[in-house]
């Protein structure tokens, strides 16, 4: 599954063994976005045994927060039978998307995530 990104919504790639989530996150409807995201995960998932995800935000609002939110918990869950490693990237200067980045972490207990600064 792909998704273009559009000025209010990540570019969004999903495989049989990865997700790739890139841009700025703050849809007008969130349903309309995380439908199809949650939906092409859990097909994607379903057949995996190792999945990666890759997050490089810019910035998201309250709404695409929640979405964040339920989106590692399904991850989360998943990792209870399969190998899932997060990655959530963010621009070295950006406090706000590392800190937001570390956050998730702390609910994470089956899923491996990391924080990894980019230039």
């Amino acid at each position: 599954m792909e998704m273009a990104g559009t000025p209010r919504t990540p570019e969004v790639k999903i495989d049989s063994s990865s997700c790739s989530i890139k841009g700025e996150c703050y849809p007008e409807d969130i349903s309309e976005f995380s439908g199809p995201v949650m939906e092409a995960l859990r097909e994607s998932l379903s057949s995996s045994k190792d999945f990666t995800v890759t997050i490089e935000l810019y910035y998201f609002n309250s709404s695409s927060a929640k979405f964040l939110f339920d989106f590692f918990e399904y991850l989360d869950q998943a990792g209870d039978d399969k190998a899932i490693r997060i990655i959530w990237k963010y621009r070295t200067e950006d406090d706000a998307m590392e800190e937001a980045g570390s956050e998730f972490e702390e609910d994470m207990e089956n899923a491996s995530f990391s924080l990894e600064a980019v230039d």
